[in-house]
C-alpha cells in the first residue's frame, strides 16, 4: 500500500469515527462507527437551523448540526458551529475532538492538534481524542510524537475497536521506521 493510499484509509477511518452523542460523558467504551448513508443532508440541516432559531443556545441542536456540517464535508461551517456549541458547553471534549478534525480537513493541523489537546485536558481517558491526535499527527509525518497518543489509545480501549485502529496507525508509523 503506497503513501497515498494508506491516508486516505485514515482519513476514512478517522471521520468515522469522528461524530458522536455529544450529550452524554466521552467514555473510553467504544461504540459501533456511524454509517453515513447520505453525506448531503440539506433538509435535516435545514431542520436544525430552524429549531436554532427560536432556541440558539440548544446545545444538542448545535452539536447535532456540527456534526451534520462535518458528514456534509463542510468543514467550516462545521467548526463555526461546535464553536457556537463550546460557547454553551465550553467542557464538552467530544465537540473539541470534533472542531479538531474540522481544522484538520479544512487545512489547519496546528489548530486541530490544539484543540486535540484541550479535548485530552478536559477529559483524559476520552480515547477518541488520542486516536485523532495520533491520527493527525502520522498524516503530517510527525511519526515520533503520534506514538505516545497512539500507545495511549491502546492502553484505555485494549482489545477495542479504537486499540485496533491505533494499531493501523502504529503499523504505518512503523513503516517509517519509527518505533
Amino acid at each position: 500500500m503506497n503513501k497515498l493510499q494508506t491516508l486516505c484509509l485514515l482519513l476514512v477511518t478517522v471521520s468515522l469515527i469522528s461524530c458522536e452523542d455529544k450529550a452524554q460523558a466521552p467514555t473510553t467504551q467504544t461504540q459501533p462507527f456511524p454509517q453515513f448513508d447520505n453525506f448531503q443532508k440539506p433538509a435535516e440541516i435545514d431542520q436544525l437551523k430552524a429549531k436554532l432559531a427560536s432556541n440558539p443556545e440548544d446545545f444538542d441542536t448545535l452539536s447535532a448540526l456540527g456534526d451534520l456540517y462535518f458528514e456534509s464535508s463542510r468543514y467550516l461551517e462545521a467548526i463555526q458551529t461546535y464553536d457556537k456549541a463550546l460557547g454553551v458547553n465550553p467542557v464538552c471534549a467530544d465537540c473539541l475532538n470534533d472542531k479538531g478534525l474540522a481544522l484538520f480537513y479544512s487545512g489547519d493541523p496546528s489548530s486541530a492538534l490544539v484543540s486535540f489537546d484541550r479535548a485530552i485536558a478536559m477529559a483524559p481517558a476520552y480515547t477518541r481524542a488520542w486516536l485523532s491526535k495520533g491520527y493527525v499527527l502520522v498524516s503530517i509525518g510527525r511519526y515520533q510524537e503520534a506514538i505516545v497518543p497512539l500507545n495511549k489509545v491502546k492502553e484505555l480501549d485494549s482489545n477495542g475497536r479504537l486499540a485496533a485502529e491505533a494499531d493501523k496507525f502504529l503499523a504505518v508509523v512503523a513503516q517509517r521506521g519509527f518505533n
